[in-house]
């Protein structure tokens, strides 16, 4: 599904062409992988999720630097909420629980005690940050993940992601069917924390 070729629609320079070639190109994939994320959480015991394909309506001058895709529980909008994401930097894929600082507007109630358990049955390789609009991530470790969840309770800016980032020179890329099937695989591995959110969290 997704390919190194996705990455070179960062190569447009202008904000009009770069919109075009993202509703072109990677809108496509984004719901068809949405769809089938949100189908396969479903089947691991979360509530039906809406899709949000970022569409970027507050570009007027630059181009943006990424572009996603968000499942949520609500139909209104995903920043408020625990939700998964799935994106492109330029130079990079990612995959992300997220809960981001608009979710202190709410708030949302993060049990990071009950969490915590959690992070050590996950893939080793997995990762952590604490801003979704940086590139920085940690390795998934119990001190990391004190040190992010900490920031989050403490600061306004603080924010929680767990998941994975996919570099451009991974040579899954060159095997979009293996890199799907990880990128699934990774979901399912965290379906039981974005479950747990959503339970402290009913609507």
């Amino acid at each position: 599904m997704f390919t190194d070729q996705d990455f070179t629609v960062f190569d447009e320079p202008t904000l009009e062409g770069r919109l075009d070639l993202i509703r072109r190109v990677i809108d496509p994939k984004f719901e068809t992988a949405g769809n089938q994320l949100a189908e396969l959480l479903e089947e691991a015991g979360l509530p039906k999720l809406t899709l949000h394909v970022a569409k970027h309506l507050r570009r007027h001058k630059n181009p943006p630097p990424d572009t996603w895709l968000a499942l949520s529980t609500s139909q209104r909008g995903y920043k408020m909420t625990p939700h998964l994401e799935l994106g492109l930097w330029d130079d990079r894929l990612f995959l992300w629980l997220a809960l981001l600082q608009e979710a202190k507007k709410v708030p949302v109630r993060v049990p990071f005690d009950s969490l915590r358990p959690q992070m050590v049955l996950l893939p080793t390789d997995m990762e952590i940050g604490a801003d979704h609009t940086k590139k920085a991530v940690l390795p998934l470790t119990l001190s990391n993940y004190d040190r992010v969840s900490k920031r989050y309770l403490t600061t306004q800016a603080g924010e929680f992601l767990v998941g994975k980032t996919y570099l451009r020179a991974d040579p899954l890329f060159a095997e979009p069917d293996e890199l799907w099937a990880d990128l699934q695989e990774r979901v399912v591995r965290l379906a039981p924390v974005f479950k747990l959110l959503l339970d402290a969290n009913p609507s």
